[in-house]
């Protein structure tokens, strides 16, 4: 005899499309506490830790979005980069298999080029945290990174309306529904 569970899932996030904003907006403000704070320490003479939580906790945050489907790749139905698109996810289909058929000597050489990109990016962190000189640029700063990551349909919408002068996307026309389905066009 077999035992049948039953698992709910709740994918809701946010409260739906009505709170959004404060969705957005409540993100926008934690980010930037947190860059603030990278800053505040930074200043206090303990540069190397405000960069090593800075840059963990923007990875972090990317990998959740990534893994909660909160940041997904465009949909089929999008014209551009539909190429690309498909290139990259090959690609990264690729990796992943390759990765799970590597011996251990190549795992390790894989870890230490993600450790030496990870240096890299702890590195123009630490950086850009020595040159902000007030925190409240290093707030904006780290709220900018943050909208960026947390609604990227916002700069994807502002740069599409700057294709066209008017502001207005122009769409080609395909052929016309009916004659896709046999009447007179």
């Amino acid at each position: 005899m077999t035992d049948h569970q039953n698992i709910n899932i709740n994918v809701e996030r946010g409260g739906g499309p009505e709170n959004h904003a404060w969705t957005v907006l409540g993100s926008l403000l934690a980010c930037g506490a947190v860059g603030m704070a990278a800053w505040a320490i930074s200043n206090a003479g303990m540069l190397d830790m405000a960069a090593t939580g800075l840059s963990f906790f923007f990875l972090q945050l990317v990998t959740m979005l990534f893994k909660a489907g909160l940041i997904v790749v465009p949909e089929k139905n999008s014209s551009d980069f539909s190429e690309s698109r498909n290139i990259l996810k090959t690609l990264w289909r690729e990796f992943q298999e390759f990765q799970g058929r590597s011996p251990i000597w190549r795992m390790a050489l894989l870890a230490l080029g993600f450790t030496l990109a990870y240096m890299l990016f702890r590195f123009g962190l630490s950086v850009a945290l020595g040159v902000f000189g007030n925190i409240w640029i290093a707030g904006a700063a780290s709220a900018l990174i943050a909208s960026l990551i947390v609604s990227p349909k916002l700069f994807s919408g502002m740069l599409s309306k700057m294709k066209s002068r008017s502001g207005v996307e122009i769409k080609t026309r395909s052929a016309e529904p009916e004659a896709e389905e046999g009447g007179v066009a």
